[in-house]
């Protein structure tokens, strides 16, 4: 259960266990040696940590010394991230119609600033129609929505914590400064050897201090709770009493570990996740395709013989696009509704030829097909080490679904 409770830890904090294998262990007594010591280390210095060993010297310990070399950064390459980037667009969307335009012009090599934002519309048209690589106008285009996006917006990861200084709901900067002086008044009793009188004096001012810690606390608590079971929205008369006991609030998903096929467990978080990726998207082999399938895929690849489809005009693609919901997460881009809805205000023409394009040459482009994958624990199998006990929720990049 430790090992357990330690592993969903260093996975919400997104942490990295740096031990490599060694001959050597990290600790060793006259019953045993183990490796029960391990060297945790944060996504920002995880690219500069080289030469991870485990010293042979004496170190005056049971636990043996570990060593390892923090390398000067050099670049200016950003740290590297498991989490997908999330913008925060409740401002700055005139200011990314700027840095939009910008990187645009930019590409096409247009450095002046006299380029209206119709005309470069239509040099973005231009260019899409003299060829047909439409996967490379979508990718160039995304980048530079990235990269617009990157400097009009804040981001936000969900391994930030809203309030890095205030681990529980009921601390005070009172409990703060009186857990300081107890420790103070605790390390002054400890270190008073030579004198009884005076180690007696400052026990006694030690339990006193400690007893008020201890009661401040108490009453914090209480009055913290309070506070908490009165908590109700104007919108919904259920209060959070009602969520915490029916098993309602929204908690972050902890990927621990499973079971293989033959039951034995994994042993590290990227095995776990090789096996849950297999789960969520198995491999699809022809030979276990029924005849409903083995039909689909060879109308499939008949050469289409109706007439063509009638191109998409820009009120319709204004429209699916208008219809997106603002409040649905974003796909693995991070390009959100709103964003993509300012968008489309300033490059109408360009973006329905873009959809029109892959409608004439049968097209879904590959960055569209991509889904970031969340994985969701079903109820009552929290405690299960089975990989069926999650099921997955695929969030999709809002350009493919105007498309689909």
């Amino acid at each position: 259960m430790t090992g357990r409770i330690l592993e969903e830890f260093i996975t919400s904090q997104q942490l990295h266990i740096l031990n490599e294998k060694c001959d050597s262990t990290t600790f060793r007594n006259r019953i045993g040696a183990s490796n029960i010591d391990l060297t945790l280390i944060t996504n920002h210095l995880l690219h500069r940590i080289s030469r991870w060993e485990i010293s042979d010297q004496e170190s005056s310990s049971d636990h043996s010394t570990i060593k390892y070399v923090i390398n000067q950064s050099t670049s200016h390459a950003k740290p590297v991230n498991l989490q997908d980037v999330c913008y925060i667009t409740t401002e700055n969307l005139a200011k990314f119609q700027v840095n939009l335009l910008q990187t645009v012009r930019t590409r096409l090599c247009k450095q002046t600033h006299d380029n209206s934002a119709e005309e470069l519309d239509d040099a973005l048209c231009t260019r899409l129609t003299e060829d047909m690589a439409i996967e490379k106008h979508i990718d160039d285009f995304s980048y530079d929505l990235r990269v617009a996006c990157n400097k009009s917006f804040k981001t936000q990861r969900a391994s930030k914590r809203l309030t890095p200084h205030k681990s529980v709901p009921w601390w005070t900067e009172e409990l703060t400064i009186m857990r300081k002086r107890t420790n103070t008044l605790r390390r002054r009793y400890q270190r008073t050897r030579n004198n009884e009188e005076l180690r007696e004096k400052h026990k006694i001012q030690y339990y006193a201090g400690k007893a008020i810690y201890a009661a401040t606390i108490k009453k914090e608590k209480t009055r913290s709770w309070k506070e908490y079971c009165n908590i109700t929205s104007s919108k919904n008369p259920w209060n959070e009493v009602y969520k915490l006991a029916a098993g309602k609030r929204n908690t972050c998903t902890q990927i621990t570990t499973l079971r293989k096929p033959d039951r034995s467990l994994m042993a590290d978080i990227k095995e776990t996740l090789c096996l849950v990726l297999d789960y969520f998207t198995p491999t699809h082999n022809l030979h276990d395709d029924n005849d409903y399938r083995k039909q689909v895929r060879a109308q499939a690849q008949k050469p289409v013989c109706t007439a063509e489809d009638r191109a998409f005009t820009i009120k319709e693609i204004r429209n699916a696009i208008q219809s997106m919901d603002n409040k649905k997460a974003p796909g693995e881009d991070g390009i959100t509704s709103n964003i993509y809805k300012q968008t489309f205000q300033t490059f109408p023409k360009f973006i329905t030829a873009m959809y029109n394009g892959c409608l004439s040459y049968g097209v879904f482009p590959k960055r569209w097909k991509r889904a970031k994958i969340i994985p969701i624990v079903k109820p009552g199998k929290e405690n299960s080490n089975e990989v069926s006990k999650y099921r997955p929720i695929s969030l999709l990049n809002v350009a493919g679904k105007v498309l689909e």
